[in-house]
């Protein structure tokens, strides 16, 4: 076996361990198939239901070529008598190199294809299918896949990602989640893209797929926040990519039906429905309205409905300790200074702050992902300037920052908290997004 094949051999044979580890099951490499391991066939990958069990549910034979011994493999499992040896639930015979036409592999499918049992040949292009054959196997004993560990792993084994067409595998793989596990699955697929750019672009064509099968909302996000705005994103997400193709389709319209619940709007200034509720209007709710705005540039329908959202909120709110009205009126003038067609709404803003003493310099060209604004020793009370001096000053403030994230990995991240665990330093989702949209205004 020449040093290329050894390289995919020892990938996939590490590969299939791991993903029995990570599906659940306690893997043994070379499994004795008798008590008295001395001298015993073995099994090159076993994946049993839980250690000290006598027999695999699933086998993994691993060939190096299509050579004249491989018969050898599934006949040392099939050919003994199931009082000696069961047989397993799938028995995968797997050819690293194997030659493109021989009648070897229809013999042997006839021998054994009434089996559970297949060939799979990796130089022929088929690590996908073997992929999707074991998460179907494994799907006809369990309910769940861990989806993110199976993706991570992927994208970590360079010899099977590069094997992988990968929007067509999420397709098949989407079809065997089963159903109480499918509306995790936005979650997943964000968390993946959270830490890996070249995955978002999966997320939105996911969205895309969820949207035409009328499922968008059937989604579902671990954090408070994002189970609240989840809608609102995707959409947002789903103008900003696929507008040219659903040029007929009245956004407008899809944000006032995500903002309905039997009794309220979803997002609106309601004191006392619950503490994880009034945190989330006080603290968290700017950011994801402004993102949401901003997601839907180029549409002035949208955009005055998400603001209109926005302004409601802030006309209820009060001078407080915490700065919770400077939090909402910072994203405010920023939405509505973004286009002359809100100037109206951008001068309600300002005269609001004005009457109220201004706001802190800190706070006004700051806007943060959360309110965790505090006085500090470069705060100072401002009144807000007009437009066009509101603008140049900001832009001024924000001018030092030089790492500019693109909206759509923004709003990813916005709905994941799985890529903070990895930071080794603080990110600010809102002072991104501020500092995207301030360069943009003209």
């Amino acid at each position: 076996m020449g040093k290329h094949t050894t390289d995919i051999s020892l990938s996939l044979f590490n590969f299939l361990k791991d993903l029995g580890n990570g599906l659940g099951y306690y893997v043994e490499i070379e499994f004795p198939m008798s008590e008295n391991s001395f001298g015993s066939q073995a099994i090159d990958i076993a994946w049993l239901n839980e250690k000290g069990n006598k027999f695999p549910l699933f086998i993994f034979e691993i060939e190096s070529t299509s050579n004249n011994s491989i018969p050898n493999n599934p006949t040392k499992v099939f050919g003994k008598e199931s009082k000696k040896f069961e047989k397993p639930l799938f028995f995968f015979h797997i050819i690293i190199d194997g030659a493109e036409n021989s009648e070897k592999y229809s013999d042997l499918l006839g021998n054994f294809g009434r089996f559970n049992y297949d060939i799979f040949r990796i130089n022929n292009g088929e690590t996908e299918n073997l992929l999707l054959k074991i998460l179907s196997q494994h799907r006809r004993i369990h309910n769940e896949l861990d989806l993110l560990y199976i993706l991570r792993l992927i994208n970590e084994t360079k010899e099977i990602k590069s094997e992988i067409e990968f929007e067509r595998l999420l397709k098949n793989i989407e079809s065997l989640i089963h159903e109480n596990q499918f509306y995790r699955i936005g979650q997943v697929y964000a968390d993946f893209a959270s830490r890996d750019k070249s995955f978002q672009e999966q997320y939105f064509k996911f969205i895309y797929r969820l949207y035409l099968a009328e499922k968008l909302s059937y989604l579902s996000y671990e954090s408070y926040s994002a189970s609240i705005t989840s809608e609102f994103i995707n959409l947002g997400i789903l103008y900003s990519n696929f507008r040219k193709e659903l040029k007929d389709l009245d956004f407008t319209n899809l944000l006032v039906e995500a903002q309905k619940t039997e009794t309220f709007s979803k997002i609106e200034y309601l004191l006392g429905l619950n503490y994880d509720y009034d945190v989330f209007i006080h603290d968290h709710v700017p950011f994801y309205i402004a993102l949401t705005f901003f997601l839907f540039e180029g549409n002035l329908n949208a955009q005055k409905y998400i603001l209109d959202i926005a302004i409601k909120i802030i006309r209820k709110l009060k001078l407080t300790e915490d700065y919770t009205f400077e939090h909402h009126i910072s994203w405010g003038l920023l939405m509505s200074a973004s286009s002359l067609e809100f100037s109206e709404i951008f001068e309600e803003l300002r005269n609001l702050a004005n009457n109220k003493n201004g706001l802190l310099n800190t706070i006004l060209f700051c806007p943060t992902f959360i309110n965790d604004h505090q006085e500090i020793p470069d705060s100072k009370l401002i009144l807000v300037p007009e437009r066009n001096e509101y603008i140049e000053v900001f832009k001024n403030e924000l001018n030092q920052l030089n790492k500019d994230k693109e909206i759509h990995e923004i709003a990813v991240m916005s709905l994941s908290e799985d890529w903070k665990d990895e930071l080794d330093c603080y990110i600010n989702l809102g002072v991104d997004l501020s500092n995207l949209v301030i360069k943009s205004i003209s």
